[in-house]
């Protein structure tokens, strides 16, 4: 069984090497090939249940990321293959797309995966590295800088990460337990022995590592410029996968908290679950570029995810990461849709989308309308449970920011689809062929906010 989960990390990083020794050739051919091959193992290892030395899978919460990335790279695979002909792509290009995305994929399974601090830190820092070059496909002004300040800022974060694994060790070590490596489950076996001065310090640290590629605010700042110049296909991988694994790491440390400060750790999550949503509400409102307003719509609901982890536990932080990635996944391919039909990120330029693209017009705005938990959005069931358990004041306060996120993403985007004629001329040969996929993550998110209402 261990031989499938090594397969799950090696396959998409041969299909990495494979692609950039054929140069761009066959690019679409080996993402699909590859996306599918892994989606297979992946579902064949869903009920595994390993605790290797390197790696394992023991948690069903962590066999549903591992699916869930595995699906939506599946999906954006099989949208790339149609965008990368409607963009008409340089091989150079194709090949940064058939050597990076396999790799991301990769790294990205490692991280959950990982069963070591250790090898996670490494995996998460690897993400980087891989997605970075992903952010320049355009080779702009504009992509340059985000992308070296996503390398930059993200830097800071990781290394803040790994002093807050050194301080984990040290808690450990400080409590009298010898543990001979960083094995994640040496330390849940020993957790109520871990010195809890020394906890506190690494998960402040953790938190604020693994937060910064979270996108969590006040260290957030990287995120609305990565999200905005990478490509469509790029942006929901980073937004629907990426920032999961990100989540994950803070999870694996909040769940080593010892009793006396569960409490602790449960608080901080919240405080900043509070700042992260505060802070999409009030760029939202005042939002010119509507991939940017997609962007800091992932900052809201990374704060909200963290609001339900520090309140409501892990069941329906599940929840809400599965809806939103379907979500956001279909939304940046949509978004995409537009800037290669419109030519612009702007929303004030654009107009009259029902007319020229009515296929993209009404899935954008059912997306918008989904991710702003609308029912039968998943997300309307976990940001209910999230104001049921919240103490009356913070469940006032969450709702008036989620108020203000609805009221500016919907004021947004019914300028974009409604109205006239607009100031620009847009092609809608190519973009109209590309819904297909955005449609399918539309329709899941509506199959599981469905199914998880009734359920209830």
């Amino acid at each position: 069984m261990m031989t499938y989960l090594t397969l799950v990390i090696t396959l998409p990083l041969l299909a990495a090497l494979i692609a950039a020794l054929l140069r761009g050739k066959l690019c679409r051919t080996l993402l699909l090939t590859g996306s599918i091959i892994h989606l297979a193992l992946c579902v064949y290892c869903f009920n595994f249940n390993i605790d290797g030395r390197w790696i394992g899978l023991t948690a069903k919460s962590e066999a549903i990321l591992l699916l869930l990335t595995s699906l939506l790279y599946f999906a954006i695979s099989v949208y790339c293959c149609f965008w990368l002909k409607a963009e008409e792509c340089s091989d150079k290009a194709k090949m940064l797309l058939g050597v990076c995305l396999p790799a991301f994929l990769s790294t990205m399974s490692l991280v959950i995966l990982s069963r070591n601090f250790g090898v996670m830190w490494v995996a998460i820092e690897a993400t980087t590295l891989f997605s970075a070059p992903l952010i320049l496909f355009h080779r702009s002004g504009r992509a340059l800088e985000a992308m070296w300040k996503y390398l930059l800022i993200c830097s800071v974060g990781i290394a803040l990460a790994l002093l807050g694994t050194l301080f984990l060790a040290f808690a450990a070590r400080s409590g009298g337990v010898e543990l001979h490596d960083l094995r994640i489950s040496d330390f849940v076996a020993v957790k109520d022995a871990l010195e809890p001065g020394w906890f506190k310090a690494a998960f402040v640290l953790a938190l604020a590592g693994y937060g910064t590629k979270m996108g969590l605010a006040p260290f957030h700042t990287w995120l609305p410029d990565a999200h905005s110049e990478a490509p469509g296909a790029v942006s929901a991988l980073l937004s629907a996968g990426l920032l999961n694994c990100s989540f994950l790491g803070i999870i694996r440390f909040a769940r080593l908290a010892p009793a006396q400060i569960g409490e602790f750790c449960n608080y901080l999550l919240i405080v900043l679950g509070v700042i992260s949503l505060a802070t999409a509400a009030f760029f939202i409102i005042r939002q010119g570029d509507f991939k940017r307003m997609l962007a800091y719509s992932s900052i809201e609901h990374m704060g909200i995810a963290a609001l339900l982890f520090g309140l409501c536990g892990m069941e329906l932080t599940i929840v809400h990461l599965v809806g939103h990635s379907a979500i956001k996944m279909a939304l940046f391919l949509l978004a995409g849709n537009l800037l290669l039909a419109c030519g612009t990120r702007q929303i004030g330029v654009i107009s009259g989308l029902f007319k020229k693209l009515p296929r993209n017009a009404i899935l954008f705005l059912a997306g918008v309308l989904l991710i702003c938990g609308v029912p039968p959005s998943p997300l309307f069931f976990t940001e209910l449970g999230l104001l049921i358990k919240a103490p009356v004041w913070l469940s006032l306060l969450i709702a008036l920011l989620l108020f203000m996120v609805f009221a500016g993403m919907v004021m947004n985007v019914l300028g974009m689809v409604m109205g006239g004629e607009g100031k620009i001329e847009v092609n809608s040969c190519c973009a109209e062929k590309l819904v297909w996929v955005p449609a399918a993550g539309i329709m899941v998110a509506l199959l599981v906010g469905i199914a998880f209402g009734v359920n209830l």
